[in-house]
Order: C-alpha cells, then structure tokens, then sequence
C-alpha cells in the first residue's frame, strides 16, 4: 500500500457549493484524493492532521496587495507581508506595482520575483504598470503616441515575463496608456478615479479630504471609461460607490467583459467611522456613505461582485498618527491580508448569513479563475478538487477573539477595525500541503 505524503482528516470541506464531512490526501504538493469520512483509515501518511472540529478549505487569494517591496522596507517586506496573509488564510497573493522603483521594466520585475522568492512564504503573481508611469505621474503632460513602440515593446517583455495584468492609475495620469496596451491580451486593472475631479484637501480634516476626492470622481470615471470602453478585458478595483457599480454593472449587461472587487473597509466602514478613527481610516478611494456599503453588501450577495481583496496598503505609524498626521498629510492605505478573513465570516457569513462557500469563492476561486492563476494542471487555485494545489486552510469556527494591532504579524499594525470583535480564526495554513503557519506554535 503507498504511503501518501499527507492525510488531513476528519474536517469539514467546503466545496465550490456545499460543505461536507471527508478526508483530504495529498503527494507532491498536489490533493491526490478526497474521501468520505471513515474511508481513508487504511490509507497510510507520513503526516496525519486530524481537522476535527474544524473547517476546512482551500488557501485564499489575495489579487490586491501592496507588500511594498522593493523600496519601503519600513511599512512591509514579501517576509512580513506573507506571513500575515498566512495567518489570515491567504495562500497566494498578487504584488500591485507600485514599489520604489514602480514593476515597469522586465529588470525590476525580475528583481522584485528574487526578493520574493527569498522571503515570500506563500505563493504570488505581480501586476504590471506601464512603462513610462512615472513620467506621467511627474509631469502630467507624456506623450504616449511619441512613445508608443517603446511603451508596446516593453509591455510585451512584461507580459513574456509573466506579468498577470496591467494596473492603470488613473489619478497618474496613466489613462492614456489603455489604447495601447489594450490590444496586447492582458487584462487592465483600473483604479478608478478620474484625476480632473481630484484636488488638494484645503485643510487637514476628513470633510476636506472627503472633498478633495468626491464620489463623483469615481463614478464618472467609470462611466466614460464603460461608455466606450477598449477591446480588452478591464477590472475595476475597489469599488466604493453604488452609482459607480450600476455603470459596471449595466455595461456586463451589454456584454462588456468588465470585472469589479470590492475591499473589506468599503464594505463595513463609512464616512462616519472615517471621522472617528481618524487617518487610519483613511484609503483611495475613501470611505463612503451607508447607501453604497449598502448597495455593494447586496451586490456580494446577488452574485454581482464576485471578487473580494484586501487592498492591503501598510504605512508607518509615524505617518498615519504622528504629530504632523492629519486628513491632509497621512498617505491613504489600510491593512487587510490577516483581517478580511475574521471579519467577514463574522459580519458576512455569522450575522448576514452568506453561504460560507460563496466567500471562499469570492476570496478564493474567483480572483484565481480571474487573473489565470491555476498550477501546471491548469487547475485553478482556491479550490479543493483532485489536482489542485494543497493549499489549504484548517479554520476553526467556534474561536473568538479581538482584532488587536499587537497581534498582527504586519510591520505595520495601525487597522481601523481596532477592538473589533470577531468569530473563526485560521489555525493552520498549508502551501503545497507543507504548514507556512500553526497558530498552536506561536
């Protein structure tokens, strides 16, 4: 009889619809069977977790995260970052691009992939950003059409390189760039706020900071990006506004093939919270009213917004509650990797009764089945099925505890959601069926 690499045992499953009771087994980092209960006691494992009481389900991805490495050693680096996602479920994380220097070049690309892969414990893929981004966050003025051969030639050594998207920063004036990198096959990851509606906040409050970047600027945006939108697949990041969503949401109606996300903190913050807490509450886009976390709670559940990502964006605490830190002067970016997780169990699934299967796929499947993130089986991540990678998660349902930032595992601790008291904590992470995180050896 063989004897298999990994057995994990007597949990509960939960599948792309359902959750069951069975046995996982695993060789060479890959779910080689899955097994009624009771069915799997003559298979021998080298190592044997028993998943009793707990549920079981497939590691999470994180398709929006700013690890913030290379350049800001000080807020986050692929070690601290990853280490936090592990703790909050995520097993893959896609890198945004904007480090210092920004993942523009097949060169920096390549460096950020070596430092990741000296400290990253979970698994990643990296959006792109165009070439000659910085040039248009600089002077507002590029010309892309003088440029073009140059900004396509270097998309494609980004996209041979294996880069999963381009992000377009629209308050960077990176618009211009869509027409050209359009054509090329990879998606366009958009942040959506239109830079002319943009503008300094007058003073250090959150009124003036909720005015410096209205809900207009998002909405707007999108409906002129949808209203004659490029060849090409688009997704939306964070959305905040309801009206901005409707635009999304009539334009798949007509068949655009447009996706959106949708952050924890624009889900279960509002403007009112932002105020409270202070800087860091503070995101791009900001927080909104309750009509929009409203309207994007029912899109979630409608099946309409069926991707959830963190946004994780850590700043230091110098800079988001210094002396000099205010509305007007804190970066905007909240922590999420280890948080989403707790949070929306406990508000989406405990309290609004969300299928629980319906978040992993939106925090699992969906952004892999989105951005092609799938194993040389071409089987995507974030799902328990024969093949698949071993990335699992055990989660235990019946645990409670309080969001505290000393407990984090970021370098940068600061969340909004302080004290907040949640249900179910991971207690095990396994990448490729190898443990990256055991809550019972911390």
């Amino acid at each position: 009889m063989a004897v298999h690499d990994l057995k994990i045992m007597n949990g509960r499953l939960v599948l792309s619809e359902s959750i069951e009771e069975g046995d996982i087994l695993v060789d060479n980092g890959l779910i080689t069977a899955i097994i009624k209960p009771g069915k799997s006691a003559q298979e021998e494992a080298d190592v044997v977790i028993n998943a009793s009481g707990y549920l079981v389900f497939p590691g999470l991805v994180d398709a929006h995260v700013h690890f913030r490495d290379p350049g800001f050693p000080e807020k986050e680096d692929f070690g601290t970052g990853s280490l936090a996602a592990a703790a909050g479920g995520i097993t893959t994380i896609i890198d945004m691009p904007n480090t210092k220097p920004p993942t523009t070049t097949t060169e920096r690309l390549f460096e950020k992939i070596q430092r990741a892969e000296k400290k990253c414990l979970v698994d990643y893929a990296f959006h792109g950003g165009p070439y000659l981004a910085e040039e248009a966050a600089l002077t507002k003025e590029t010309n892309w059409e003088s440029q073009e051969l140059a900004l396509v030639d270097m998309a494609n050594q980004l996209i041979d390189a294996g880069i999963i998207s381009f992000k377009i920063y629209m308050p960077h004036q990176e618009g211009p760039a869509i027409p050209y990198l359009a054509p090329l096959g990879n998606p366009l990851t958009i942040h959506a706020e239109d830079p002319a509606k943009l503008s300094e906040p007058t003073d250090g409050s959150s009124y003036a900071f909720l005015a410096s970047r209205p809900p207009e600027a998002e909405v707007e945006c999108i409906e002129t990006l949808l209203a004659e939108p490029p060849l090409c697949s688009l997704h939306i990041c964070h959305i905040s506004t309801a009206a901005g969503f409707r635009h999304i949401l009539a334009a798949k109606h007509k068949g655009i093939p447009v996706t959106t996300e949708v952050t924890p903190h624009h889900l279960l913050l509002t403007v009112k919270d932002m105020a409270k807490i202070g800087p860091i509450a503070k995101c791009y886009p900001p927080l909104r009213s309750t009509k929009d976390t409203e309207a994007l709670l029912n899109a979630c559940f409608a099946g309409q917004i069926t991707i959830i990502a963190s946004d994780h964006a850590p700043h230091t605490a110098a800079e988001k509650t210094g002396s000099d830190a205010d509305f007007a002067t804190a970066p905007g970016g909240i922590i999420g990797v280890e948080t989403t997780l707790p949070l929306l169990y406990t508000k989406l699934v405990q309290k609004a009764e969300m299928p629980l299967p319906m978040l992993i796929q939106m925090m699992g499947y969906n952004p892999a089945k989105r951005f092609g993130i799938r194993n040389a089986q071409w089987i995507e991540k974030g799902q328990l099925v024969v093949g698949a990678d071993a990335d699992i998660v055990l989660f235990d349902p019946k645990a409670t505890s309080t969001i505290r930032s000393e407990t984090l595992h970021n370098k940068s601790t600061l969340t909004p959601f302080e004290g907040w008291k949640v249900k179910g904590r991971v207690q095990r992470t396994l990448l490729g069926g190898t443990t990256i995180y055991n809550r019972e050896e911390e």
